[in-house]
């Protein structure tokens, strides 16, 4: 069960925090809020992701019953990444190391952030620990740059930078 809603009160709050009903003739879904890593060292991975991105910790919980421990780190701009630990936890049978063999396994296959500053991000990245898959350069789409790298466990992340006049309906 995923609890990282944004909270109505205090963020200090200890657990899953209350969350406001929104209107009953709204959308189903109004944004996406946060993608859950299940990660082998939850210390390291809560370094990487702080120092990558500049989260916050948010909240953290336990569920006993499974052995987890859940940490919420959230941007200033709401974004956020809930890094999920259980001791008994293995690794995929198989991780492809770019993002085009990724598509080979079903399901999660990378976390994309969009940046004002594609260079700069890309280098406070390396200097937390992540490693080059593809480094910077012109997206399949005008006026978009990009970039590939992995987290020090492995997980596929996408930087991407959307220029003046970027049209994502353009033919690619």
């Amino acid at each position: 069960m995923c609890a990282s809603h944004r909270p109505v009160e205090s963020p200090a709050a200890e657990g899953p925090p209350a969350v406001e009903p929104g209107p009953p003739d709204g959308p189903p879904a109004t944004a996406l809020d946060h993608v859950g890593l299940s990660v082998r060292d939850l210390d390291a991975a809560l370094s990487f992701y702080r120092d990558a991105f500049g989260l916050v910790e948010e909240f953290r919980f336990t569920v006993d019953g499974a052995r987890m421990t859940a940490v919420v780190l959230r941007s200033e701009d709401g974004w956020a990444v809930e890094l999920l630990h259980r001791s008994d936890s293995v690794d995929p049978v198989v991780r492809y190391a770019r993002p085009d063999e990724a598509v080979r396994n079903r399901g999660y296959g990378h976390l994309c952030v969009r940046v004002q500053d594609l260079e700069t991000v890309f280098e406070r990245l390396l200097a937390a620990g992540a490693t080059v898959i593809v480094p910077p350069g012109p997206a399949p789409h005008p006026a978009v740059r990009y970039s590939y790298m992995a987290d020090p466990e492995g997980n596929l992340l996408e930087l991407v930078h959307f220029g003046a006049g970027a049209d994502l309906a353009a033919p690619a």
